[in-house]
Parts: C-alpha cells; sequence; structure tokens
C-alpha cells in the first residue's frame, strides 16, 4: 500500500489533467485517489479497520460539517462542491490510507514520490524561463497555471523536507547520500526563483529554522545563550520579514515597482476581506460560502476605484490561510482547522525526542503554515494533500520504537 500512496503523491500534478464522467467533473489524480482507497477499504475490511483515536476524529467531524454548511449557504453549489470534494474530501482520503497502513519505515517512500512530484514541477519551470515563456515582470507561472506563487507554495514543503532530510543523513555521518538531497534542494530553489517568489524563500527559511531548532532542542533547552541568540534572530527575522511585505501606498507600482504592488494589493485584499466579516454578522459566522470569496469580494468593492481592475482579479483568496478558513467555512471550521493544528502540535512534541522524522515532519507543516500568513497554502487540490499527508504521518510514528537522534546534552551541574 505505500507504494500506492506514493504514486498518488508523484502523481500530484495530474490534477491538471480534467475531464468529466457521467457530467460530474473530475480529474486523473482523484480516479487514482478512489481507486486505491476503494481498494484499501477492501483490504481493511478483510484484516480490521485500525482504530482513530477521538483526538482525531473530532476535529475532522467538526471541520467536515463546517464545510458542508458552508456548501449549503454558498451562492455557486457547483464551485462549492468541488472545492468540498477536491480540496478536502480527497485529501482526507489519502490521510485515512496512510493512517490505515503505513508504518514509520514507509515514509522515505512518501518522501520519494514527493520529491520525485517536485522534480517534475521544477524541471518544468526551468524549462519555461529558459524557453522565455514568462509574464511581463520576468516570472514563470509554471505548470500550474494562473499564478506564479502555485510553484512556490508547492515546492516550498518539499523543499524543506529535501534540506532537513539532507541534514539529518550528515548528522548520521551518511555523508554520499545526502549529496543528492543537497543538490535537488538547490535545484528547488532555483525554481522557487524563477517563479519570483518571496513568499517562497521566507517559507523555506522559517522551515528549515525551525527544523534545526526542533533538532536540538534539548540542547538549545539546556543552554541560557542558544535561547537568547534563538530570540534574537526570531526577532530579526520578523523584522525583516515586515520590512519585505509592509505596504507602502505612497509608492506608485512604477516607482516601487513589482513588490510594492504587491505588498499593497494583499494589504488592500486583507483590508477589505474584514470588512466582508465585519459589515455582516452572518458572514462573522458562516462565511460567505464556499467557493464564494471572490465573488463575495467583489460585490463588496465594485464600486471603488481600482479595485474591479487590479485588486478583485487577484482576490480569488484572501492570501491568508487563517481568513481564508473563517470566510470559506465560518467560524466553526476555522476553530477546526486551529484545533487539528494544536493536536498535531502536541502530538509531534511529545513524539520529538524519540523520532529521528518527527522534527522533519514538524517543519514541513510549519513551511506550509508559515507561507499561509501571505497565502491560502492548503486551498488547492495538490496543497490540500501536501498538508493533509504530513499532517497524518505524525500519528503514524511509533516513539518507543526509537532512540533519540538527538546529542546527548551534559548539564551544567553534571559532575
Amino acid at each position: 500500500m505505500a507504494n500506492f500512496i506514493s504514486l498518488i503523491l508523484l502523481l500530484l500534478p495530474t490534477y491538471l489533467i480534467r475531464f468529466t464522467v457521467f457530467g460530474i467533473p473530475t480529474t486523473v489524480l482523484e480516479i487514482l485517489i478512489y481507486i486505491v482507497f476503494l481498494y484499501g477499504f477492501w483490504r481493511a475490511r478483510q484484516d480490521g479497520f485500525k482504530p482513530i483515536p477521538r483526538k482525531i476524529y473530532l476535529p475532522i467531524g467538526l471541520l467536515i460539517f463546517a464545510l458542508i454548511i458552508s456548501t449549503i449557504i454558498s451562492p455557486d453549489k457547483r464551485t462549492a462542491l468541488g472545492e468540498l470534494k477536491g480540496f478536502f474530501i480527497d485529501p482526507l482520503l489519502v490521510g485515512w490510507l496512510i493512517f490505515q497502513y503505513l508504518k514509520e519505515k514507509d515514509i522515505t517512500k512518501i518522501f520519494a514520490g514527493l520529491i520525485g512530484s517536485g522534480l517534475f514541477v521544477g524541471i518544468h519551470t526551468i524549462v519555461q524561463k529558459f524557453l522565455g515563456h514568462v509574464t511581463a515582470d520576468g516570472r514563470v507561472i509554471g505548470i500550474f497555471g494562473y499564478s506564479p506563487n502555485y510553484v512556490a507554495l508547492f515546492l516550498a514543503p518539499i523543499a524543506v523536507l529535501l534540506i532537513a532530510y539532507g541534514l539529518t543523513l550528515v548528522i548520521q555521518k551518511k555523508y554520499f547520500p545526502s549529496i543528492f538531497y543537497f543538490l535537488f534542494f538547490i535545484f528547488y530553489l532555483v525554481a522557487i526563483y524563477f517563479s519570483g517568489s518571496r513568499g517562497g524563500f521566507l517559507a523555506v527559511g522559517g522551515g528549515l529554522g525551525i527544523f534545526v531548532i526542533l533538532y536540538y532542542w534539548t540542547w538549545i533547552r539546556a543552554h541560557l545563550a542558544a535561547k537568547i541568540m534563538i530570540a534574537v534572530l526570531i526577532i530579526m527575522a520578523l523584522a525583516t520579514t515586515w520590512s519585505l511585505f509592509r505596504p507602502d501606498f505612497s509608492l506608485s507600482p512604477e516607482t516601487g515597482g513589482r513588490a510594492t504592488s504587491s505588498n499593497n494589493v494583499r494589504f488592500q485584499i486583507w483590508q477589505a476581506s474584514t470588512e466582508l466579516a465585519i459589515k455582516n454578522p452572518k458572514n462573522t459566522i458562516l462565511g460567505v460560502g464556499l467557493g464564494n470569496f471572490q465573488n463575495a469580494f467583489d460585490k463588496l468593492t465594485k464600486e471603488r476605484a481600482n479595485f474591479p481592475e487590479y485588486i478583485t482579479p487577484m482576490a480569488l483568496t484572501p492570501h491568508n490561510l487563517f481568513l481564508m478558513f473563517w470566510f470559506s467555512s465560518g467560524l466553526l471550521g476555522l476553530v477546526a482547522f486551529l484545533w487539528l493544528l494544536v493536536i498535531f502540535y502536541r502530538e509531534g512534541f511529545k513524539k520529538l525526542l524519540s523520532s529521528k522524522t518527527t522534527p522533519i515532519i514538524l517543519a514541513i507543516v510549519s513551511t506550509i503554515i508559515i507561507y499561509g500568513f501571505i497565502e491560502s497554502s492548503i486551498w488547492k487540490n495538490d496543497l490540500g494533500i501536501l498538508f493533509w499527508t504530513f499532517w497524518t504521518l505524525i500519528w503514524i510514528i511509533d516513539s518507543s520504537k526509537f532512540k533519540s537522534p538527538l546529542p546527548k546534552v551534559r548539564h551544567a551541574n553534571a559532575k
């Protein structure tokens, strides 16, 4: 089963191959997921289902309930059902397969499938750059179309996987295989650079920093100087991030360039998005309906200068993961998502000191969340599967079978 799940992850970009079955829109990726799920469900009926802990299925159940309500209230039921199916149901089926069948020894196969998928996307991006297939400002849109950011959204978590796993091999003195991970990591960074996404580099840097902190957590916890240094680095990182992404409405796009234009547009989208909730209590509680954010945004801002021409076309989402959950699934959906993050990190920290894989998984999910502060980093077929894959992997780790890979710490009061 691990090979089948790895195949799904290898073929993530095949969600772009779309067709209909009995009038129902679907994709090659979706059909593959359903085939593997049906086979896995049949096998589980024969061998017995692995019980799902209550702390897992309660927040997931709440999220599905919130999404169903948002589908019912959405004025565009076809789009809402498509997002419910493609962004959540399909990824959850993959997550169930991982939880039901995989052991920690299988995680490397999952890594291999994702790395292969990322290589395909990266090669396509780099080839487009050298062929001159770029936007007016030199960015490569890539295989996903519409926005160059989609390339970075897909590659950033896998890039962190590469560098984190490569560093783990170096620490274990497995130098030769680590070379390939580092080379692939550089390759991914080149593709992200060609996409022109500053958020991609922010997410990769943040994810890498979190991996290093988690991997050496016992040593850091025992040394005050290390804690102070990390605190200083975090403050510097936040200050740098603000300087790179803060809006500046005193500059025009011509004067400030693409970065200023992007920052200003994102800030205006955040500002107008918040108004959607403040001006309508129903939106505050239930959201605007699944798949209806851009339409609601357009109705609110259609009379405002520059919005219909320049800003609304960029507002497919509010460019923030938490706002997207709020507006697309209501307060219940946002609470469910935050609940899912809390139990994920709690489980991860429980296993942090006994599994060599845990810091990698935590760093990858953190990469997705960091990117989610400036983009809706789960709200797409492939991105949803990426998130739920790593969210589920933390639950299959049996910490009792592994010795801690972390360096031993000699405390100051040790003799």
